[in-house]
């Protein structure tokens, strides 16, 4: 999903000084501080659940692309830097955040996508259970919608390679309701005019599919720009870098206009992802994005810092036209959660 973090110095000054304080933990019960816990030493999941209501609590959710670099799967070599097996991340979520929503990679569920472990599901599900949290999405990595060609144009999937992967997106809805996920969000690739109708054609087959089981299936905004043959492997600012020069609106429009072209000629979802320092330039055009986004949002929305514009506005905004959905935390590691956990939680009304 190349998912990436910008937590900069400057802009954790920035959140200083608009107030975004550490909220206080609550006292612990005897013998149930947090030292020598799961939130204890090491540098893991410093502090505990911010003092605040349970409403409040409960407007976050927290990826477990997180915790990659430290979780321990059953199908991974294990490392030093892996101690937290995934069967005991929704109780370290609940002990150290006092967050009960979970937001899954595909890769922490099942180690083939085309043979999906049920066993091993249910047990996730039964740990998911016993914390009393809950898993509402899973960002499914099963292979773009549509590829960049090196003549600069995206096509949609097609023929048998479509239909392989309508059937591999199939089982994760069939999978879903065992999980107790309501939500799949896909990876659509490279969105252009060229790629446009073939996404939206395949992204409805899969929600028409999908909606008889109560699931929603979203895209996300990705990239700065417009897509250029290559840009993976680079990040969001060699993108950028790569693009050619063009007027903003027309950039605004492959970061989030075909995508929003696309949710409704699917009859899709949203999941707004706010980004780095590229993807938005200014408060205004994330702004407007959350505005454009918002009335087929799938009910969560991926937040980050960034010195290019101020996560608690972006929240009072989202707040202020009738949000009510979750924001989802994502960074590079769990040092980096509690930044936009309290930029969060100080600025929910």
């Amino acid at each position: 999903m190349n998912r990436r973090n910008f937590l900069t110095a400057a802009a954790a000054a920035g959140m200083a000084a608009t107030g975004l304080a550490q909220a206080p933990a609550p006292a612990q019960p005897a013998g149930q501080g947090r030292e020598g816990g799961r939130g204890g030493r090491g540098g893991r999941g410093r502090g505990g659940p911010a003092n605040v209501s349970a409403e409040k609590l409960a407007r976050i959710e927290i990826m477990t692309l997180n915790h990659s670099n430290m979780i321990k799967l059953p199908w991974q070599e294990a490392t030093p830097q892996r101690t937290l097996d995934i069967f005991d991340l929704p109780q370290y979520y609940v002990d150290v955040y006092g967050v009960r929503n979970v937001q899954f990679q595909s890769n922490h569920v099942s180690k083939d996508n085309d043979n999906l472990d049920m066993s091993y599901i249910r047990e996730l599900r039964a740990k998911l259970d016993a914390a009393g949290t809950k898993a509402h999405q899973i960002n499914i990595e099963i292979g773009t919608m549509a590829q960049m060609g090196p003549d600069g144009k995206a096509a949609a999937l097609a023929g048998d390679a479509r239909a392989a992967w309508l059937e591999r997106a199939k089982k994760w809805v069939d999978m879903s309701p065992t999980l107790g996920v309501t939500r799949l969000m896909h990876n659509q690739g490279a969105l252009t005019d060229d790629s446009k109708a073939g996404v939206t054609s395949l992204w409805k087959d899969l929600q028409d599919y999908a909606t008889p089981k109560g699931i929603k299936i979203s895209g996300e905004t990705r990239g700065a720009g417009v897509p250029t043959p290559g840009r993976g492997g680079g990040g969001q600012a060699a993108a950028a870098a790569a693009a050619p020069d063009m007027p903003e609106p027309e950039r605004l429009r492959y970061v989030w206009g075909i995508l929003w072209e696309c949710t409704v000629g699917s009859g899709g979802y949203t999941n707004l992802d706010f980004g780095g320092e590229t993807r938005f330039h200014s408060q205004q055009q994330l702004h407007d994005a959350i505005k454009g986004l918002l009335p087929r949002n799938a009910g969560g929305m991926h937040t980050r810092v960034s010195p290019t514009w101020d996560l608690g506005t972006a929240i009072k905004y989202a707040e202020s036209l009738g949000y009510k959905g979750m924001y989802t935390i994502e960074v590079n590691e769990d040092a980096a959660v509690r930044i936009v956990y309290n930029a969060i939680l100080a600025n929910l009304a």
